[in-house]
């Protein structure tokens, strides 16, 4: 339990006490006035009187304790006002310092991952700091949650060697994560007796983050600024390029689906494919620009293709997706370009679901309403995959590459038999990927998949080679 939890309980404590103490007192008052004097009806009055006026004192006292909780509700901490107030009334300032943590990615947590998931990422944070510091040997500590993504906290302990312990916490935190989502925190320090008024302190704690930061996005913005050079590069010459590999329909025996990779040429990085460059993408939050961009010289490379009866599978951020500008770009883009929605499938992919399923589901009807299908990559694997298959129209799942690799384990052969007759059941088509091997190859036909996809049925081809040898 934190401190502040404690300090929380014991203020509640306080509040019934001093419900309770009236009480007493006034039913022992009232019997004593009975043995020591006559009972007289304006006696009598009087005590009643002390009846209401009791109720409201004891009404006036809960909502009261109510209006004036310690603690932050979302991660038990102390709210702003009490840890300014713990701090302004810290004794030993000289051998004092005070940090503040600052979580930066906060916001990009909750867009992608929902408000929930930032919210419990704020409670663990706080618990795993609370464990470390009590591992240290530093017990009932303050911590105040001082703004949507920023704690403050103050030991009695040199700032050099607090600073190291909490870069060891910081690294512990940003290696692992917390709950599989990737967690920035940076920090300063300060002594508490750097000014008596604590809001000038914040300030100067505020103004070291600020400073920090900057240093530390020196080279991250210069990052930054070459892959936006690269995109522009790619974007005015043309140097997206595309590769098609083929995926076999076990009920036709015929190629009826391509599935598009992308790539991008860059004179400084060389090639570079979406997965690469992903990582990137999602840091600076291109994710819409870039999509947009590969359906733009995409539709434009595939007009030879729309005269074959083929579909394109093509992979789409679930950020992009939920994006209402995308959609508009995408379906006047198609109308541009006279062709059918229906020949695509947007695939998504993503770790965590998405808080407002519901929200998220409407948007899935909305592209499906126009004649987009929707598939799920990697099902089955580290994701949330089988969350998005009970809560979204699915058309298409597309299973996770360990199930082809271990397909020689029972145990994984009697999952992706049942979760294929699941899927199928569900009226939902279902395909396996990475089949390089003819045994894999005649072995994945037993659990009659609707596709199956991998190097034995065709490597990955460009547009002239699936013209002239696929298609």
């Amino acid at each position: 339990m934190l401190y502040s939890e404690i300090k929380e309980r014991e203020n509640r404590f306080i509040i019934a006490l001093k419900i309770a103490f009236p009480f007493l007192l006034l039913i022992g008052i009232f019997l004593q006035s009975f043995k020591l004097f006559s009972h007289t009806t304006i006696d009598f009055i009087l005590f009643i009187l002390l009846i209401p006026i009791y109720v409201y004192y004891t009404v006036y006292l809960i909502y009261h304790g109510f209006q004036t909780t310690l603690i932050d509700p979302i991660t038990k901490t102390f709210n702003r006002s009490e840890i300014i107030a713990k701090i302004a009334k810290i004794g030993d300032c000289k051998n004092t310092t005070i940090s503040y943590l600052h979580i930066n990615n906060l916001s990009d947590i909750n867009e992608r991952y929902g408000t929930n998931n930032g919210d419990m990422v704020l409670s663990q944070f706080i618990q795993k700091l609370e464990l470390f510091l009590r591992e240290h040997h530093f017990k009932n500590v303050a911590i105040g949650r001082y703004s949507n993504d920023s704690f403050l906290f103050y030991v009695k302990h040199p700032s050099r060697e607090l600073r190291h312990l909490l870069t060891i916490f910081i690294k512990s935190i940003q290696n692992v994560g917390i709950a599989n989502i990737e967690v920035k925190v940076t920090f300063s320090l300060l002594n508490a007796a750097y000014d008596k008024n604590p809001n000038n302190v914040i300030e100067q704690l505020l103004m070291l983050i600020e400073t920090q930061k900057k240093s530390e996005e020196t080279i991250p913005d210069i990052k930054v600024n070459q892959f936006k050079a690269m995109m522009d590069e790619a974007i005015n010459h043309h140097k997206f390029f595309f590769k098609y590999q083929p995926s076999l329909s076990l009920q036709t025996d015929q190629i009826i689906l391509l599935e598009v990779l992308t790539r991008i040429e860059s004179q400084t990085y060389g090639s570079l494919s979406k997965q690469q460059i992903q990582r990137i993408v999602n840091h600076i939050g291109y994710e819409r620009e870039f999509d947009e961009k590969v359906f733009e010289f995409l539709l434009e490379e595939i007009s030879p293709l729309m005269e074959k009866k083929v579909l394109f599978s093509v992979e789409v951020t679930p950020v992009t997706l939920r994006n209402i500008n995308f959609k508009r770009y995408l379906i006047n883009l198609f109308k541009q370009k006279g062709i059918d929605p229906h020949r695509f499938i947007l695939e998504i992919t993503e770790q965590k679901s998405y808080e407002n399923i519901h929200r998220f589901k409407e948007i899935i009807e909305s592209y499906q309403e126009v004649g987009f299908k929707i598939a799920l990559g990697s099902f089955g694997g580290n994701n949330c995959g089988f969350e998005y298959l009970k809560q979204l129209p699915i058309d298409l799942v597309k299973f996770d590459i360990e199930f082809t690799k271990k397909i020689d384990d029972a145990k994984y052969q009697q999952l992706l038999l049942h979760y294929v007759s699941l899927i199928q059941t569900l009226r939902i088509q279902s395909m396996v990927k990475f089949v390089d091997k003819e045994v894999h190859f005649e072995k994945m036909k037993e659990f009659k998949p609707d596709f199956i996809q991998g190097f034995f049925i065709s490597k990955p081809k460009n547009l002239e080679h699936i013209l002239g040898d696929i298609l």
